[in-house]
């Protein structure tokens, strides 16, 4: 019997050789899942300078700036060893924490609180470098402003979708609404009220926590974009006010003044105070500007 040399032709040849390329690119090829997000994260640390700070809080000579489009949250120091460094990452990814961070305040039992939109949740990151831990299970909707209760059990959102201020424990829980205010910016005062600046024609409000109850203080639209609000006490606040690059102080029975306009403002978001400085994150400066109360001179902090 005669026999048959093997033989291929072209295309049998092209095709397994495609076959084989195609194999070794999947079996090598790993997930990009994590990975992904490892990367997004590193490239974050590897900023070395402010996207779009938001939103600030401070804790004596530490700031903590949080940074939307980098996003995460830088903390900034001053003295002999001033400098500004990464706190956390998020992730660039969408739905993984701090995607979109929009708000800040200080956890009493230390690290910081902060509200993402992206995820619809509020974290907290207890060190630098910690893994941001949720606190809702993504029941929050859009936070916009966060204020802790003076005996620091219970954390109030202000959140933007549902139009609402919310509250929940500070170590986690089910939402549950306050009050039909749209807080931008939330802050107690001494007797416990809790402040809030809105979108709304009724700008400014306290709200009693213990019954809902709503009282208007400042109405009419004074602010042409109001941003945030802090509590200087003294029976007195102040609130930033985006497109009229400046910063407002109300007092307790409604009267507003313009505190600062202009230079070095150009569209003012969040805002904190302390006994001697107003400061305030300025995303179209890239910059947080520290304010002293007495004299108004502003200073760069990042």
């Amino acid at each position: 019997m005669k026999r048959i040399p093997l033989t291929y032709s072209s295309l049998s040849v092209t095709a397994i050789a495609a076959s084989s390329l195609l194999l070794l690119f999947c079996t090598a090829t790993p997930s990009r899942g994590q990975d992904a997000e490892t990367d997004t994260k590193a490239d974050a640390a590897a900023a070395q300078t402010p996207a779009y700070p938001l939103a600030v809080a401070v804790d004596g000579d530490a700031i903590y700036t949080v940074d939307l489009d980098l996003p995460g949250v830088w903390r900034s120091t001053e003295g002999d060893d001033a400098n500004t460094q990464l706190y956390v990452a998020g992730s660039k990814l969408l739905r993984k924490p701090l995607n979109r961070p929009r708000c800040i305040v200080l956890h009493p039992a230390g690290g910081i609180l902060v509200g993402d939109s992206a995820t619809r949740e509020v974290y907290h990151i207890a060190a630098e470098g910690g893994e941001p831990q949720g606190l809702t299970e993504g029941r929050i909707g859009i936070p916009m402003a966060l204020a802790l209760s003076p005996d620091g059990n219970t954390l109030y959102v202000g959140d933007a979708e549902k139009r609402a201020t919310l509250k929940l424990p500070i170590g986690g829980g089910n939402p549950e609404l306050v009050a039909r205010v749209n807080a931008r910016g939330l802050a107690f005062d001494e007797q416990g009220r809790l402040w809030a600046v809105t979108p709304d024609a009724d700008a400014v409000v306290t709200i009693d926590v213990e019954t809902g109850d709503i009282e208007k203080v400042v109405t009419g639209r004074p602010f042409q974009y109001p941003n945030g609000l802090a509590w200087a006490g003294n029976g007195a606040g102040y609130v930033t006010d985006g497109y009229g690059h400046a910063i407002w102080k109300f007092t307790a029975d409604g009267k507003t003044e313009k505190w600062h306009e202009g230079e070095p403002l150009v569209g003012p978001v969040g805002i904190a105070v302390t006994e001697q400085s107003i400061f305030v994150a300025d995303p179209k400066q890239k910059q947080v500007y520290e304010f002293n109360l007495d004299s108004k001179q502003a200073q760069p902090r990042l």
